[in-house]
């Protein structure tokens, strides 16, 4: 049995074209997994970009037969020791990142991702997703063979819907097109590879990437050209004054602990830290109760009876890596990692 082909393939259409930056990245990503990379800088179709989306698959099964392709916007980054996405998405599944990454977005039915999905599925006939289903359209990762025949089904609702383009378009016909065919195939895959910077603005406005795929949404563009995707020897830090990460990081160089105890915590920098230069990397630590030596940005939260929220925003500002940020809220009792 043949292997699909491995292809990376953007709609790269004027007049929002790649950075030489995300070029650069891209193909540099395609060198280390094995994979051709494929510009597509012509309209597929006389539609809105949201519907071309639907016809890359076609496109790149003409050129290359059965292939396995990782579809990405042409407004990302691919951090240099970025892994293969290709190794975690199985034969015949279909592979997303959630559209959800911050804890400031609603997480109930009352989002805008539930009217979303409802309104595209009453359009197509439909069942709509899942609400908490809904990902992020930079990334999309399939096969040819199997998801030919449901792209080709989802285009067929282009005349029907008149092309409309509101209600997140690709993301929601894609979702609700996957729930109602292949439920059982969708894989969410963690955060790292499609982080929103645009729901981190700490993180966008940050030059030193802090996980490995960055994707520039709305308002966060404008950082995209400074944003350094090439890691270094010893990496770089995204809070260089920290001294003690630059003591571990030459004592460990690349062989961390899997887990490690920074004591108390004062300000998220040396947590954020460790947790960007090492992928897999366990932070563990306790809650300061020393108001005087917390940074005077979160101090306030203190000083006005709210310090509850002084834990919120250390999380917010750890992104995607607080999934492995572990808080003791005691010396004997550690919490589940957040």
């Amino acid at each position: 049995m043949n292997t699909p082909t491995k292809v990376i393939a953007m709609l790269d259409l004027a007049p929002r074209k790649a950075t030489n930056n995300v070029r650069a990245s891209y193909e540099s990503a395609a060198e280390r997994w094995g994979a051709e990379l494929v510009w597509i800088e012509h309209n597929l179709h006389p539609v809105h970009p949201f519907w071309q989306k639907m016809f890359v698959c076609k496109h790149v099964r003409r050129m290359f037969g059965d292939a396995h392709v990782l579809q990405l916007d042409n407004d990302m980054l691919i951090r240099s020791d970025c892994p293969s996405p290709f190794d975690l998405v199985g034969p015949k599944q279909f592979g997303l990142v959630a559209e959800r990454q911050c804890a400031l977005n609603r997480i109930d039915d009352g989002g805008w991702q539930r009217r979303a999905h409802e309104i595209w599925a009453t359009r197509c006939g439909l069942q709509p997703a899942f609400t908490w289903l809904h990902p992020n359209g930079g990334l999309y990762l399939y096969e040819t063979a199997m998801y030919e025949p449901m792209f080709d089904r989802i285009i067929r609702h282009l005349i029907p819907t008149w092309g409309a383009s509101d209600q997140a378009t690709d993301e929601s016909l894609i979702i609700n097109q996957l729930f109602n065919d292949h439920a059982g195939y969708i894989n969410f895959l963690p955060g790292d590879f499609n982080v929103s910077v645009q729901q981190n603005p700490d993180w966008a406005a940050n030059p030193v990437m802090q996980s490995y795929i960055y994707h520039f949404i709305g308002k966060s563009k404008p950082y995209m050209k400074t944003c350094r995707w090439r890691r270094f020897d010893p990496p770089e830090l995204p809070f260089p004054g920290d001294a003690k990460a630059k003591t571990l990081i030459r004592e460990w160089v690349k062989q961390p602990p899997a887990q490690y105890d920074i004591g108390p915590v004062f300000t998220p920098r040396h947590a954020a830290n460790l947790l960007a230069v090492y992928s897999d990397l366990v932070v563990t630590g306790d809650w300061s109760h020393e108001p005087h030596r917390i940074e005077q940005r979160m101090i306030s939260h203190a000083e006005t009876a709210s310090s509850h929220l002084v834990l919120t925003r250390f999380l917010l500002r750890l992104g995607v890596n607080a999934r492995r940020f572990k808080l003791r809220v005691g010396r004997q009792t550690e919490a589940a990692g957040v």
